[in-house]
């Protein structure tokens, strides 16, 4: 898998140094991931474009490496194009990052991660939202 870095090794790995900024894309894909801190205390991971087998265990990687004690992460997946199957295995990873560090998270979503969950029947149990302003109010 080819990754163009920004925070990133060449191998497809993330940096845990570089947890609270940066962005990745994925190149065969078109996915990009950037964190941004915002009030204190939150960390808002968001997401644009395809999320499908060849980007989930990146994102996973990703959004785990930024889980952190007490850090409430805002999972903003309302700018995705496309949220295949495959992503399901993300929140998965997210619950057990985020339970192991006793952290917290709500997620953000747009239709086509709206409408995977419904037709899954796979609703994460945590806070969802569709708009990021109201994850963070």
């Amino acid at each position: 898998m080819t990754v163009t870095p920004q925070n990133l090794n060449d191998e497809s790995t993330i940096d845990p140094q570089s947890a609270t900024e940066g962005s990745v894309a994925v190149a065969e894909t078109g996915a990009i991931f950037s964190s941004t801190p915002s009030c204190a205390g939150t960390l808002v991971v968001t997401v644009h474009g395809d999320i499908d087998m060849r980007s989930a265990d990146t994102l996973s990687d990703y959004v785990c490496s930024r889980v952190e004690s007490g850090v409430r992460l805002v999972f903003d997946l309302s700018d995705v194009d496309f949220f295949g199957i495959a992503g399901l295995s993300v929140f998965v990873a997210l619950d057990a990052a985020v339970e192991a560090a006793g952290a917290s998270w709500c997620l953000v979503e747009g239709h086509p991660v709206h409408r995977l969950l419904e037709a899954a029947s796979a609703v994460p149990n945590v806070q969802r939202f569709g708009r990021v302003e109201d994850a963070l109010a």
